[in-house]
């Protein structure tokens, strides 16, 4: 069931529908962390520029996830391969 949450964001309030209002409590907790952060980084941007940045971020942790996941799928295919080779000599 969908339920209203009012979070804060770089000191602007905005008010949400979810279906689990604390983890988007938190999510928008931690968002409003990296964007103060990055303020402090680049103090002459703006909000928009802040949250364009923190997307941009964010993809590029989101593809490092995706390559090391991937990279992971490739290493447990090779061990059960390895596995069922042993398996099967025995």
């Amino acid at each position: 069931m969908m339920k209203s949450v009012e979070v804060e964001i770089f000191g602007r309030r905005f008010r949400l529908r979810s279906d689990n209002p604390r983890d988007t409590v938190a999510v928008a907790d931690t968002i409003n962390e990296e964007l103060n952060q990055l303020r402090e980084l680049y103090e002459s941007l703006d909000f928009t520029k802040l949250l364009l940045l923190l997307a941009l971020k964010k993809q590029d942790e989101i593809n490092s996830l995706n390559d090391k996941t991937r990279e992971q799928e490739k290493e447990l295919d090779r061990l059960n391969q390895m596995v069922e080779k042993i398996v099967g000599e025995i």
